[in-house]
């Protein structure tokens, strides 16, 4: 295409300004679409135009996708469209507005002719239609373009994504067929939901249950959403669920038996009836007296945290009747509902306890304090939440960070005394004083040392007991007041976290994963997080397995998860798999295989060999084409052989061939 076949009634020739082989228009970037959110990382706000090509040259950023110094037009009655001699690009909606650069899309197809605008982001040329989405522009397939107009009757809230658009054969929602001109289709009250042929859709798919199947409405034709998302037929209520939350599954149910006369949308998790609660996931709640969402008080703090203002507003998960809490719809054991309140943040109390979000807390109510320290330089504001006897979670393990953390608040209220942190002052004071003889401390390792008290990375430890404290492996430690978990994150400013409050000399380490402290048998999954109890574990009878395996006389565990369908009277566990007669698991999952009991080996703790048939590497099969199975014998951990050749076991995936020489050389 060369310039004078362009129709300048229909695009105007645009300047942009070239640096390298990045773009600018009116001073932004214009970025490759397949790579538009790799241009954020570029800070465009305030730097000059080659700085910002300089960068992301320098950084191996996408080029613009344009003609490199081409002449470009664009488009004067749709600015989101360009044009060069070879290709059409559509720039994406709100980028340039949102993170400040434009996202062009190269199109796979050009406009012909005059673009005409049909609305609602509809248009056509003289071949065909249009849809301009959000991420991409829909070529519309097998549509009359010159007959296409908006479907009527169209209600006043009628936008873009769900103005429904006939050319008389077929119906378009968003540029893609979703009705024949000769269906029965009707807007409702709501953008997202419409009725074809007495059916209703959200989106382009039919109302469907959990398991997939449609959900029969009684009344479609009366069907309208009351809130957010909760709508009825006139018959029933029709509640829109989903499981999960970054990756969701939309499905929707029916409540037959809700009164409608005084059904009431709380928010939208949340309705009501004179008779029942019901929150979205399906449950229903017998309330007692009057059934309200929790009102929530959210204070505003300084720098020194003094509260300075406070807004309210409603919870999304929490409610309360005369008696009970409820949260995400179910009962909070204990918690007392005419006297529960928000503290600010995630912290609630009731006249017996405080609670973290769901979570009881053991700290004495009376003396709880919930605060942050506001600070107009940094992103990260500090939440304050302690009690008399220590910040929340340092069970009395103390240190002088967490002093200096709290001076601003304490110090700008005098009324609170005999805290911790008092007592920390004066025994910090107490230790500047001069002292005749500096005490001696000795190194123990992992950044500890002992003297007349515990000191972990230079730092005294307050709580920890100097004369009975041991080390126990790599991140757990003890004394006679509890066991702990070593900080491996920010290990120069956190504390050992108690987990159990029995003894060291209690403690027990049956492999890196179980342990015991006399009482209770923990599993430590992650080395960074506390050892979780197993509650229900036998411990006169438990034993490890290795590779994260446990049994007892009750059941068999992984991981410190009870295993179900596995016996342990007739389940052996070897390496990473433990079979019974009619199932195998590797790494607490079942591996689906048909198999015999007796032909079940385990020749290396990571694979898994049935018989001359099979041969498994954790749940991935391994090819037996080449190895000889009837002969396969590992030499040691990472090698095995056959009757003819060498293997190496790479730790992952399964076994590679190799000469008998570089056997040799291992």
């Amino acid at each position: 295409m060369t310039t004078p076949d362009m129709d300048v009634t229909q695009w105007e020739s645009l300047d942009l300004e070239w640096h390298g082989d990045f773009a600018f228009m009116d001073g932004a970037l214009l970025g490759d679409d397949p790579a538009r959110d790799v241009y954020m990382m570029l800070a465009l706000e305030g730097k000059p135009l080659v700085e910002i090509a300089q960068e992301a040259s320098a950084r191996h950023f996408p080029p613009s996708p344009l003609c490199v110094r081409r002449t470009i037009w664009r488009h004067r009655t749709n600015p989101g469209l360009l044009r060069d001699s070879q290709r059409d690009y559509y720039l994406l909606p709100h980028y340039h507005e949102r993170y400040g650069y434009h996202t062009v899309q190269a199109l796979p197809f050009r406009f012909e002719g005059t673009l005409e605008k049909l609305g609602y982001e509809y248009w056509r040329d003289q071949s065909s239609a249009y849809w301009f989405g959000e991420y991409s522009v829909t070529l519309m397939v097998g549509v009359k373009h010159q007959d296409l107009a908006l479907l009527e009757p169209a209600p006043n809230f009628v936008s873009a994504d769900c103005a429904m658009f006939s050319d008389g054969a077929h119906i378009f929602l968003q540029g893609k067929v979703i009705a024949s001109a000769h269906d029965q289709v009707l807007y409702t009250n709501h953008p997202d939901y419409r009725v074809i042929n007495g059916q209703v859709y959200r989106g382009f798919k039919p109302l469907h249950q959990k398991d997939g199947t449609p959900l029969h409405i009684a009344n479609p034709e009366a069907f309208h959403m009351l809130a957010q998302r909760w709508g009825t037929d006139g018959e029933s209520i029709i509640v829109q669920a989903q499981q999960g939350s970054s990756i969701s599954y939309e499905y929707f149910y029916r409540i037959d038996n809700a009164d409608l006369a005084t059904f009431t949308v709380l928010n939208e998790r949340y309705a009501k009836d004179k008779q029942r609660a019901y929150y979205v996931t399906g449950k229903s709640i017998r309330y007692v007296g009057d059934f309200q969402l929790l009102k929530c008080t959210q204070p505003v703090f300084d720098e020194i945290g003094r509260v300075v203002s406070a807004h309210e507003y409603h919870h999304d998960y929490f409610a309360v009747d005369d008696q009970f809490v409820y949260a995400a719809g179910t009962r909070l054991r204990g918690a007392h509902g005419p006297s529960f309140q928000h503290l600010g943040f995630d912290y609630y109390r009731d006249h017996q306890r405080a609670y973290f979000r769901k979570k009881p807390l053991q700290v004495d109510l009376d003396s709880f304090i919930v605060a942050q320290l506001y600070d107009a330089g940094s992103n990260y504001w500090p939440i304050l939440a302690g009690h008399r006897n220590g910040p929340l979670g340092s069970n009395g393990i103390l240190d002088a960070a967490m002093h200096l953390q709290w001076a601003p608040f304490f110090e700008a209220h005098p009324e609170l005394t005999d805290y911790w942190w008092h007592r920390l002052q004066a025994q910090e004071e107490a230790q500047a004083a001069p002292q005749k003889e500096i005490p001696v401390r000795r190194v123990i390792g992992l950044g500890f040392e002992l003297g007349q008290q515990v000191y972990f990375h230079g730092r005294l430890i307050i709580g920890l007991d100097a004369a009975s404290f041991k080390l126990l492996g790599e991140h757990l430690c003890g004394d006679v007041n509890g066991l702990y978990l070593i900080p491996f994150h920010s290990a120069d400013k956190d504390v050992p976290e108690r987990f159990s409050t029995k003894s060291v000399e209690h403690f027990r380490a049956f492999d890196s994963t179980y342990l015991s402290d006399g009482k209770t048998i923990y599993c430590h999954r992650v080395f960074y997080y506390c050892p979780q109890p197993i509650l229900k574990a036998d411990m006169a009878t438990f034993v490890s397995c290795g590779y994260g395996w446990a049994r007892d006389s009750r059941a068999i565990y992984y991981m410190g998860q009870a295993k179900k369908y596995l016996d342990p009277k007739n389940t052996q566990i070897l390496g990473t798999y433990a079979f019974s007669d009619t199932l195998i698991m590797v790494d607490g999952k079942p591996l689906n295989v048909e198999f015999s009991p007796e032909e079940v080996s385990v020749p290396h703790p990571h694979f898994l060999q049935l018989g001359t048939r099979k041969l498994f590497c954790g749940r991935r099969p391994v090819s037996a084409r080449r190895i000889d199975l009837a002969t396969l014998t590992f030499l040691d951990d990472r090698h095995a052989r056959d009757k003819r050749r060498f293997y190496r076991y790479d730790g992952y995936a399964g076994l590679t061939e190799v000469s008998q020489a570089d056997y040799l050389l291992w």
